[in-house]
């Protein structure tokens, strides 16, 4: 089976926000355990507390953020409190439930500042869907060198290499630097993509650039970049169906439903040393 190609379709978060997103689609539900994936920016303003996300809640996944300009801070009701930043990997747990808020930090308020970076969602393996949450940050990661490439390898395994982050199951999440010409031996894993940041690559007669993810068959082979390029390569072991609701993930619509009431009657944990405001639910979930 070929390579499926994606194309990241425009989401507004509100306010003007507009997200570029490739998981999920109608095409490709997930590859591996990675359930949903947004790129944003890069992006110029004054920074305000008008961005700032309010308490929300998240069940069956770990958030997983990684920037290339910006800084966000992180506070969530486990008591994990980390400013992320470029380079870095942030792993939060959401498991049977937690609640974050992400902020703008205080002391770029009024400044003008740059936001670049990518947001996933990895949902949790088979039968450890409602695990216990937790929150961790992890910097100085894996730099390979494969012929001559720069591969950040952010979390999971690959090219016979593994990072520190403490990951849910098998999985792989890389970036790869590349110049124009350079080929890329794909690693091994169940299931695999390719999410083109910036740049344009080729692998088996198509062609993929800025904004578009190549999903992988069974033939894989390499990826080469048609102009200088950073790609982020996403994978893992398959899992089995999820639904997402808001800010949910599982493999219960009955789960989903409880813990949509769960919320809408603060049940959750509050997020400590936050401001003590929240995002609504929407209706549902169906």
């Amino acid at each position: 089976m070929p390579a499926l190609l994606i194309d990241a379709r425009d989401r507004d978060l509100g306010g003007g926000f507009v997200v570029k997103r490739t998981l999920p689609t109608v095409k490709c539900r997930k590859v591996g355990p990675w359930v949903f994936a947004d790129h944003f920016g890069p992006h110029t303003s004054i920074a305000s507390t008008k961005g700032d996300v309010r308490q929300h809640p998240h069940i069956g996944l770990s958030t997983v953020s990684y920037l290339f300009q910006g800084s966000i801070e992180h506070r969530d009701s486990t008591g994990g409190h980390a400013i992320v930043r470029p380079g870095e990997i942030h792993w939060m747990r959401a498991g049977h439930g937690i609640v974050h808020s992400e902020r703008a930090p205080r002391d770029t308020i009024g400044q003008e500042v740059q936001s670049h970076g990518l947001q996933l969602w990895c949902a949790h393996p088979d039968g450890e869907e409602d695990q216990e949450p937790s929150f961790g940050s992890w910097r100085d990661l894996p730099e390979l060198d494969l012929d001559g490439v720069r591969v950040q390898l952010l979390c999971g395994s690959g090219w016979g290499h593994t990072s520190p982050v403490e990951v849910t199951s098998p999985l792989i999440y890389a970036m790869a630097h590349l110049k124009a010409g350079q080929s890329l031996r794909l690693p091994e894993h169940e299931e695999l993509s390719a999410y083109v940041v910036s740049g344009a690559i080729s692998t088996q007669g198509l062609q993929a650039k800025t904004h578009q993810m190549l999903v992988f068959g069974e033939q894989r082979g390499s990826i080469q970049a048609t102009q200088d390029s950073v790609v982020a390569i996403l994978g893992g072991d398959a899992i089995g169906e999820r639904r997402i609701w808001w800010n949910m993930v599982h493999s219960d619509t009955k789960v989903l439903k409880q813990q949509a009431e769960r919320w809408r009657k603060h049940g959750f944990p509050t997020v400590p040393n936050d401001i003590e405001d929240h995002i609504e639910a929407p209706s549902g979930p169906r």
